[in-house]
């Protein structure tokens, strides 16, 4: 019984030390490869059909196709970007996403004392060495839901309810308005700027203002407002156009199509950029060709004339041949 015991205890020792070989040679041959490290701050939640929801979709993006590990943190008030900021920068975060138009001095300032690491700041102004800026070029997709609205509209009247008009959200309607000229030259279109990109209330006594004033097609053109915007016309039956990003779930019986910027595009740009070694503080404006679009007509294409669509199409190939150029309007 004790020889017995004792090659027991050989056999044992000899299985655990092939075994401990097999998980040396394993580990050797396929070391662990440093992820990059992708954070996202955010004014408001990742789900709320517009501006945060399009950031958090190009962060999921790339967190899928690129493999980066991802990191995000909503409802942040701007007086607190700077602190959550600079807490992802003391944490190694190889890019740091500031998704806010107005939190100008908490990324500058962030990406001043931590010059090593990368910043992104979306709707932007103002580019750093370590400081890349976004810019939604939304203008020519705006010209095709101005398009698709002229050719919808039978009272000739469209409404326009937009949040602030800064740049981005007035180039948006320059493009809109001329679209909607191009496809009915007598339309009349009313325009409401609610001063506010959160103000659900405001948006939607715009949206009811403009609907009693004959508008059959509205058109919501920021983020928070545009749930008023979309709620007014599921309750008059009116059709409207959302913007940003994909409203069509806000009012399905009503949501035609949506202007949706890109920056969820864009965004899996400079991390592959970063990714590549080709990161610059530069300017990256987010056009028809690299991610601005129409949303999908989803189930309400049944409403929209098979020539209409037609239509669209080809204004859509004109514009990215470069024969029908719509112009930078952003001056508010």
């Amino acid at each position: 019984m004790k020889k017995f015991g004792v090659s027991i205890c050989v056999c044992l020792l000899i299985c655990l030390f092939i075994l401990s070989s097999c998980t040396t040679t394993t580990s050797s041959s396929s070391p662990t490869e440093k992820k990059l490290k992708v954070a996202l701050v955010l004014d408001n939640r990742i789900n709320d059909h517009g501006w945060n929801q399009m950031a958090y979709e190009g962060l999921k993006k790339a967190g899928e196709q690129l493999g980066v590990e991802t990191a995000y943190s909503e409802l942040v008030a701007i007086a607190d970007f700077e602190k959550v900021l600079r807490d992802y920068a003391s944490k190694g975060y190889d890019l740091i996403i500031n998704h806010s138009s107005i939190a100008k001095d908490a990324v500058l300032n962030t990406a001043k004392d931590y010059p090593n690491l990368k910043f992104l700041w979306t709707d932007g102004d103002t580019t750093k060495d370590n400081l890349a800026v976004i810019v939604p070029m939304s203008q020519e997709s705006s010209y095709l839901a101005g398009l698709l609205a002229g050719y919808m509209t039978k009272s000739k009247i469209i409404g326009m309810v937009g949040g602030m008009d800064i740049p981005s959200a007035h180039r948006s309607f320059a493009g809109f308005e001329m679209g909607l000229k191009a496809a009915a030259p007598d339309a009349k279109l009313l325009v409401n700027w609610v001063g506010s990109f959160v103000d659900v209330p405001a948006g939607h006594e715009a949206a009811l203002t403009q609907i009693e004033s004959g508008a059959d097609v509205v058109w919501g053109n920021g983020d928070g407002q545009n749930l008023g915007v979309l709620e007014a016309c599921k309750e008059k039956n009116v059709l409207a156009i959302g913007a940003v990003w994909d409203q069509y779930e806000v009012a399905p019986s009503v949501v035609l199509t949506s202007v949706i910027w890109g920056l969820d595009e864009g965004i899996v740009q400079v991390i592959q950029d970063l990714i590549d070694g080709k990161f610059k503080g530069d300017f990256y404006k987010i056009d028809i060709k690299h991610g601005s679009r129409l949303a999908p007509y989803h189930d309400n294409e049944k409403l929209i004339p098979a020539e209409v669509q037609q239509k669209i199409k080809d204004a859509e190939q004109k514009i990215l041949n470069g024969e029908l150029v719509i112009p930078v309007k952003d001056q508010g």
